[in-house]
């Protein structure tokens, strides 16, 4: 929950940024979370404390030969409780060796991420305005609490229960001109396409949705639904290579969706491992977001498609509704 606002990964199967990125889609987390009393923001929280812990941390390991240690003890063991909680959740923040890893290899890129990121403290506004959105439509809309902090480009979640939380991470989250890529053997541009609020809506959907993913239609409408409501809120154009791919190659590729709707196998469809050297993955975010496009147009009463979109629980009845699988037929 690549998500996505979720960067896509491109082109090479395996290449050495692949296995790098592997785990940089939207991974919806379904957990139980800890009670928080981080600063208060209306009904929910927003936390950013790591992000100065992650910069003090940074700068303390030029100094010392012990870098691991002493990064970790500035970084990690002062996390913040939802920080703390995401850590034992995923191996790739919790080991202060990836971070290295990337610090050595990608100087450049770490440096240029100071300014922006240090901003994101102050990301208050871009979050209300982005609820705002989503509630003037939605009315049942229920605003999640708000954790960023810095990564070795790894991870954007939503953890529903019981205690609503969007995670991001700042570094996958900044805007393009501030970034210097120059070190990367590959283009990861794609990565910075969307706006900030493309990732906050498109979590903050997810935190609505209920439904349980059981198969490749519903976990992909899942995805492709919250991609088409962040660009329904926005006004803007959702980017990514699986979108460009999907738009030239629709009809083969819904040919090829149809025949595996109810497989309980989505990874040839969406995450770090869906690609291949012929096409980019998340290919089943651009299926689920042109069913729900179809069903969306379809609609009259365009609140009530919203609210339909989100509250989905029968996915094959959804997508009879959307008459996307007529599309080809002419």
């Amino acid at each position: 929950m690549m998500a996505p606002g979720e960067a896509r990964l491109t082109r090479h199967k395996q290449s050495p940024l692949y296995t790098i990125m592997k785990n940089l889609i939207g991974i919806i987390f379904i957990v139980s979370f800890l009670s928080c009393s981080e600063q208060k923001e209306k009904d929910y929280f927003i936390e950013t404390s790591d992000i100065t812990n992650f910069w003090t941390a940074y700068d303390s390991i030029k100094k010392v030969t012990e870098k691991t240690e002493v990064f970790k003890n500035l970084y990690q063991d002062k996390a913040s409780k939802p920080f703390t909680k995401m850590l034992g959740l995923s191996g790739d923040l919790g080991n202060p060796d990836n971070y290295l890893e990337s610090f050595g290899k990608y100087p450049k890129f770490w440096e240029s991420l100071r300014k922006p990121t240090l901003e994101l403290r102050n990301i208050s506004k871009e979050i209300e305005s982005c609820y705002k959105k989503v509630e003037k439509v939605y009315p049942k809309f229920k605003p999640g609490n708000v954790c960023v902090f810095v990564g070795p480009f790894a991870i954007q979640a939503s953890v529903p229960e019981p205690k609503d939380i969007i995670f991001m991470g700042a570094e996958m989250n900044v805007p393009l001109k501030a970034v210097d890529l120059s070190e990367f053997d590959e283009d990861i541009s794609f990565v910075y396409l969307n706006n900030i609020k493309s990732t906050i809506i498109h979590e903050t959907i997810h935190l609505q949705q209920k439904s349980d993913v059981t198969d490749v239609l519903s976990a992909c409408i899942r995805e492709g639904s919250a991609d088409f409501l962040a660009e329904l809120f926005l006004g803007v154009p959702f980017k990514s290579p699986a979108y460009d791919y999907g738009w030239e190659n629709e009809k083969e590729l819904w040919t090829e969706f149809s025949k595996e709707l109810h497989s309980t196998d989505w990874s040839k469809w969406l995450y770090g491992s869906s690609g291949t050297e012929e096409r980019p993955i998340d290919l089943g975010y651009f299926m689920g977001y042109v069913i729900t496009k179809s069903f969306y147009e379809k609609m009259n009463n365009k609140d009530l498609a919203v609210k339909e979109i989100i509250e989905v629980a029968d996915f094959d009845q959804f997508l009879e509704k959307s008459g996307y699988s007529e599309k080809f037929k002419k």
